[in-house]
């Protein structure tokens, strides 16, 4: 769940540093003055300062009890008394100290807490929360408004409450936006998918939660099944239209977390809205499928390719050979001494027996000079031609640019796809001679234009095409512009338009000087250019400056050359060192190692309730750790409650259905990789490079964009948060471990973890 350290509201550390006291806490000599005029004795001179500096820190008055004792003996120090005074918190609860926040106002020119304020807060909360789902995010919004319109600061949970309204109240208006936008078609469909059929096990809303195995080449028709149902329950697009894609993914992932019965209990608005999210959504995670498979075939063909290439080079050494000593041969013989007829006489003696087959191995050695596999793609196209063909007559391509050559060409495939005929034409046909060609081959790069027009060396415009090297040509375009961005996939996540993220350029100019105001980054044309070519000669000064002495770089010919970093010797007794260190640490189990991180870094206040309301479990945290344990370890639901007492394993499948999305993973992993880079012994003194468990996989590589939302998330449990947390308990407790190295017991990890 959000806190407080989540979002931008202003606290005092209970430990600040010497730096810190000096360049916040320090009065200056008008403050000094001001609070000498103001006040007789000491304790409210110091109270009066203390209030001062702190509301200048934090916006918002607090009570001396509550100011760090270190803030309170500088303050005093700055004040011209050598300690506290006895009865500064008398002044605390003293009209006095009321009297004075009046006078720190007027003298801060800030505007009191008032109806005013909780105006301008809840307005901004509102409009904050149209296109932001985070209450942090929201919450850091109302305070930039607040700061900027001079008003005392309210406290945390004032702000926490605003935001909480505003987005409720936003999203009940964009709920019912899509509900009153649905046709009576679309209501039965849904109405449909969410009822349960006496007959049947499952129902249609599970089916549409429970995607098809990982995609690969062997499934694929069953994808494009998934696929096909999928856009007979297809939403249109332009019934979300103005509204955030962030809220369409808060709406979606609170929709896959609820069954039939759970969805049937919200009301008709909300449970409509929340299923035609879901709808689109999945509709786009399939079209991202099937687009990642079809990427995937045409690669895989290529390197089967490559892979024939480099086999057929190795069977063919020989040939080379023969063929390089004959060119030695004819090198030799055009060197002999005689005159011209007599040297072509011997060239002619040494390759007039076997010229044919001479000439016939230099074309099959020119046809894969240069590393060129193309040839050998034909020998595995036929595999794959039904699959490739079926994703193009699946899926809509529309092109991203003015250049049309692409569809064009899928289109011109798709309605030849069943010729048989060896070379098509390129022309339509009852077309005249002066007409255009129908097909442009602008697209054809020049390895691919002798394979794919045979008739090259023919005077003028080529007429016809080689059928399947054309359809190997354009499939490979397709690939390549579906990954560029220059084909699209409507609908599609991965394989969306871009120019839909694009600012329009009316929006752009009417936040141009806010974006500029607020970044620190010019938005004058001239004044632009001019403040990067000032970073630029900075930053060239400062290379010139640091060259003569950097041993590392070097300049070669007009090129920068940057030689590997020489390692450090190991200190001497670093190797007795770890080993001392293992032998004391004592192995601890991973839910301590959990715990321990969690205690440290707080990481489950990332994970709540995906419809965004307060979370109700009674132990929050206990709970988290309980199903990171189980999903981290793959050892599911059921096992993890035999071995924990007083468990249910339908209390950790709730957490893990309810409280996790990928998304607040991934947070949680990268906050704690955040965290844990400053530290800066744990790559020295890591010992342990395996963790013991059901499965030993502790990589930290992210999921594959193709893995299904169950097996997506599960793999993060897995692979990267377990991961994290141990390279975290590896960082931070040498540092403890060394603090204490006298004789207090530390709990550490074994090679055995």
């Amino acid at each position: 769940m959000s806190g407080i350290r989540d979002t931008a509201y202003p606290q005092m550390k209970s430990a600040p540093s010497a730096k810190e006291l000096a360049d916040v806490y320090t009065p200056n000599f008008v403050e000094l003055v001001w609070a000498e005029k103001r006040t007789r004795e000491s304790a409210p001179r110091v109270g009066l300062l203390a209030l001062l500096k702190t509301f200048q820190r934090l916006g918002y008055f607090v009570s001396l009890p509550e100011i760090p004792r270190p803030i309170l003996e500088h303050v005093a120090q700055c004040a011209g008394y050598g300690s506290i005074p006895e009865d500064l918190f008398r002044y605390g609860a003293s009209s006095a100290r009321r009297r004075h926040m009046l006078l720190i106002r007027d003298y801060a020119g800030v505007k009191a807490w008032g109806d005013e304020a909780q105006q301008a807060m809840e307005r901004a909360s509102q409009d904050a929360a149209r296109t932001l789902e985070d209450l942090p995010d929201i919450i850091n919004v109302a305070l930039e408004q607040l700061v900027r319109q001079r008003f005392e600061l309210p406290a945390f949970s004032a702000l926490h409450r605003a935001a909480q309204h505003a987005r409720a109240v936003a999203n009940r208006e964009y709920q019912s936006l899509v509900c009153d936008r649905l046709d009576a078609a679309a209501r039965e469909r849904l109405t449909i998918m969410l009822t349960r059929v006496e007959d049947e096990t499952k129902s249609p809303w599970h089916r549409l939660k429970g995607e098809p195995k990982q995609p690969t080449t062997q499934n694929n028709r069953e994808f494009l099944d998934h696929l096909a149902w999928l856009k007979e329950q297809a939403i249109g697009a332009g019934i979300f239209r103005e509204i955030p894609d962030v809220k369409l993914k808060q709406f979606a992932a609170e929709a896959r977390s609820l069954d039939v019965t759970s969805m049937n209990d919200l009301t008709e608005t909300k449970r409509l809205t929340l299923a035609a999210t879901l709808v689109f959504a999945q509709m786009g995670r399939a079209l991202d499928d099937v687009g990642d498979m079809y990427v995937r075939l045409v690669q895989r063909l290529h390197n089967q390719a490559r892979t024939a290439l480099l086999e057929y080079q190795a069977e063919h050494v020989e040939r080379t050979d023969s063929l390089v000593a004959t060119l030695h041969g004819v090198t030799l013989a055009y060197w002999t001494e005689g005159s011209v007829e007599q040297r072509l006489s011997a060239i002619g003696e040494l390759i007039e027996p076997d010229s044919d087959r001479i000439l016939e191995q230099c074309e099959a050695h020119q046809a894969t000079a240069g590393r060129n596999y193309l040839p050998f793609l034909t020998r595995f196209y036929s595999h794959q031609r039904a699959a490739l063909y079926s994703f193009l007559e699946s899926v809509e391509l529309l092109s991203t640019s003015p250049d049309k050559s692409m569809t064009d060409a899928i289109a011109y495939l798709i309605a030849h796809r069943k010729s048989r005929q060896d070379r098509l034409p390129i022309r339509e046909e009852g077309a005249g001679e002066e007409a255009a060609p129908s097909l442009d081959l602008s697209f054809v790069g020049e390895p691919w234009w002798p394979f794919v027009v045979p008739d090259t060396k023919a005077q003028g415009e080529p007429t016809h095409i080689s059928r399947r090297w054309f359809e190997l040509c354009a499939i490979t375009e397709v690939m390549r512009e579906l990954k560029s961005g220059d084909l699209c996939i409507p609908g599609s996540d991965r394989y969306s338009d871009f120019r839909e993220q694009f600012v329009s350029e009316e929006e752009c100019l009417q936040n141009l000087a806010s974006y500029g105001e607020r970044s620190g980054v010019p938005t004058e044309p001239k004044a632009f250019v001019a403040a990067l070519q000032g970073k630029l000669e900075e930053a060239a000064r400062k290379a010139d400056q640091a060259f003569p002495e950097n041993e590392y770089l070097r300049i070669e010919k007009g090129e920068a050359i940057l030689k590997r970093l020489r390692r450090s010797p190991d200190p001497a007794g670093l190797r007795s060192f770890e080993r001392l260190l293992k032998d004391r640490m004592i192995p601890v189990g991973i839910l301590d190692v959990l715990a321990d991180t969690e205690e440290w870094l707080n990481w489950t206040r990332h994970f709540g309730p995906i419809s965004g309301h307060d979370s109700k479990l009674a132990n929050p945290a206990e709970r988290y750790l309980v199903t990171t344990f189980c999903y981290g370890f793959d050892f599911g639901p059921t096992q993890t409650s035999r071995s924990i007492r007083g468990l249910d394993r339908r209390q950790v499948a709730f957490v893990d259905q309810r409280h996790v999305t990928e998304d607040k993973l991934n947070e949680a992993i990268n906050d704690g990789h955040q965290r844990v880079q400053p530290v800066l012994l744990a790559e020295d003194l890591g010992v342990g490079q395996t963790c013991f468990g059901r499965r030993n996989q502790m990589g930290s590589s992210r999921p594959e964009p193709h893995v299904r939302i169950s097996s997506a998330v599960r793999r993060l449990w897995r692979d990267r948060l377990l991961s994290g947390f141990r390279h975290v308990y590896r960082a931070f407790l040498p540092v403890h471990y060394l603090r204490l190295m006298g004789g207090a017991q530390h709990f550490g990890l074994s090679r055995r973890e």
